[in-house]
């Protein structure tokens, strides 16, 4: 059967068509657009702006998922609209205007999506999982490959560039006030702040950018791995207010071409939760939320009914 996954984020809004055939999966194609969505909130409100994008964009979806006939359509929602003092009302209207039902998936559910998803990539049976979105960082603890811990954070990188950053690159102050907010925010959070692992598996679009910067960088280094103590190098090579040689912008343009203006925030975020988690690298999982919600919701419902 064919399933349509439509993820509305904070950064992007994606569809992504599988083939799912009783417990297994093929993905056939993505789509993405690069929107944005936590840039139009105003004082904690989506703006009229950001409306009419994601229904252009959903519309622009059921045209192709109505051309090809695609009869099981999932929908959902993490951050931007989350966390909108208006999300009931926006969501109502972008699925009146679109015919797309709409799902609000909470912080814990999208941790939860995010560790299922991320489950059969995890190479030690201890760690930190940590999926840095657009407008909220989600963080899993596991120990023997098993759940302990899971927490939604308000650190998003789309959110950090709009509060502290004025141009396309921060400058080091900005970079500073990016840690401090960071810092801040884990200064409240307890419980994250006592975590510690040598090891954290990585998910979300930033660290996707960042994995691929620093396999540029540092190509003698594993694939998808970051090394926690080149981060900080690679934050200064791009936020030091330096003008950049023509081999770092290509190394930049190759590494993040959707996410020029927030892959710096997203990259202080990962090292002060690196640094607090002690942790020595990264790795980089490209299966997360829409994976994990296609076995707990589509085939764990199948399982349900026995078929």
């Amino acid at each position: 059967m064919l399933h349509a996954i439509i993820d509305i984020g904070s950064n992007t809004i994606r569809m992504a068509v599988y083939q799912i055939e009783g417990r297994t999966f093929d993905l056939l194609l993505k789509r993405k657009h690069t929107v944005g969505l936590a840039g139009y909130l105003d004082k904690g409100r989506l703006v009229r702006e950001g409306i009419e994008k994601t229904v252009k964009i959903l519309r622009g979806f059921t045209d192709f998922i109505e051309t090809f006939g695609i009869a099981h359509v999932h929908a959902f929602t993490t951050a931007a609209l989350r966390s909108a003092t208006n999300s009931r009302a926006a969501v109502e209207e972008i699925t009146r205007r679109t015919g797309v039902p709409i799902r609000v998936i909470s912080g814990d559910e999208e941790a939860a999506y995010d560790f299922i998803g991320a489950t059969q990539s995890i190479a030690h049976a201890d760690g930190i999982m940590a999926d840095i979105g657009g407008g909220s960082t989600e963080i899993i603890h596991y120990i023997g490959h098993e759940m302990r811990g899971r927490w939604s954070l308000p650190l998003g990188s789309l959110a950090m560039t709009k509060a502290h950053v004025a141009g396309l690159l921060p400058t080091p102050d900005e970079c500073a006030a990016i840690r401090a907010a960071v810092e801040a925010v884990l200064e409240d959070a307890f419980d994250v702040r006592a975590l510690c692992a040598r090891h954290m598996v990585g998910m979300g679009g930033v660290l996707s950018s960042a994995s691929r910067m620093h396999r540029l960088l540092y190509p003698d280094e594993m694939p998808r791995l970051l090394r926690t103590v080149h981060l900080p190098v690679m934050i200064d090579l791009f936020g030091s207010g330096r003008k950049l040689s023509e081999r770092d912008t290509a190394v930049l343009l190759r590494s993040a071409p959707d996410r020029l203006h927030n892959i710096v925030p997203g990259m202080i975020i990962a090292s002060v939760l690196a640094e607090t988690f002690d942790a020595e690298d990264i790795l980089y999982s490209d299966s997360g939320v829409r994976e994990g919600y296609i076995w707990k919701e589509i085939i764990g419902e199948m399982d349900d009914r026995g078929q």
